[in-house]
């Protein structure tokens, strides 16, 4: 496995415990597609502590400046090193990994929870710069991504925001929220967030025909399907399944045949 390396262009805390880092790296630029991750090693070099990279889905891209942006939340030892980074520092990472999103219809709906909207995000504009008709509804515990919205209206797009605090947004979860997912028979969805709300999305769903695929955040140790850490369970027909790895098969995969045990 490869590994490259990239400089910080900002690094900035947009909420509590939110981050968004800004990577200087023209190969990122030129080979990442919708969907995929990049693994950063969150230690100094020379240092392994912590071991395993960490995966981080690809939230923005400006090709004009060979800028990636990447999303992260602060949870442990990992998200506590890379929010001390600072404008000119290196960071080491291998991506991008896993398989692509094709977009196949012209329109085409985000469902997104807590910070499953960074891979839906980089998807909206792509939507937009690709004449595609795209509506995004994201669901969030707290006010934290207050800024997030900021960077949705920026798309001039369709959006509806639900928020479990009251005072900014529609107050709920987003799945009690999608009322009128019926108006979108025509549309392919997207979605990205917890186990609980793709597991709640799944039967939501169950009806359409259409395509719903859902982009899997899992736990990944090597990154490219040696260790078979992240492995899901996935249908094959009715009473059958096997286990496909997230970070070489995925992490998208038709939201109907995931089994959330």
């Amino acid at each position: 496995m490869k590994s490259s390396s990239g400089e910080i262009v900002n690094n900035n805390k947009i909420g509590e415990d939110l981050y968004k880092i800004d990577i200087f790296s023209p190969y990122l630029c030129k080979n990442s597609k919708l969907g995929q991750f990049i693994n950063i090693k969150c230690a100094e070099p020379k240092q392994y502590d912590p071991l395993l990279r960490r995966p981080f889905a690809i939230y923005d891209m400006e090709n004009d400046f060979n800028v990636v942006t990447i999303l992260y939340q602060l949870k442990g030892k990992g998200t506590k090193y890379l929010s001390g980074l600072v404008k000119g520092d290196v960071i080491d990472f291998c991506g991008p990994l896993g398989q692509p999103v094709e977009l196949e219809n012209n329109k085409v709906l985000l469902i997104g929870g807590g910070i499953g909207i960074a891979p839906l995000f980089f998807i909206a504009r792509q939507c937009v710069n690709q004449s595609r008709e795209v509506h995004i509804v994201a669901g969030f515990k707290d006010q934290s991504y207050r800024l997030i919205e900021r960077d949705i209206m920026r798309l001039n797009i369709n959006y509806r925001i639900y928020c479990e605090q009251e005072n900014w947004a529609h107050t709920g979860q987003v799945v009690d929220g999608l009322t009128d997912i019926g108006n979108f028979d025509n549309y392919d969805i997207y979605c990205c967030g917890p186990k609980p709300m793709l597991k709640a999305l799944q039967d939501k769903l169950s009806f359409r025909q259409g395509k719903t695929v859902a982009i899997l955040e899992e736990w990944m140790a090597c990154g490219v399907g040696v260790c078979a850490g992240c492995a899901v369970k996935i249908k094959q027909g009715e009473d059958r399944f096997t286990y496909k790895k997230v970070c070489s098969d995925g992490p998208a995969f038709n939201l109907m045949e995931v089994v959330f045990d």
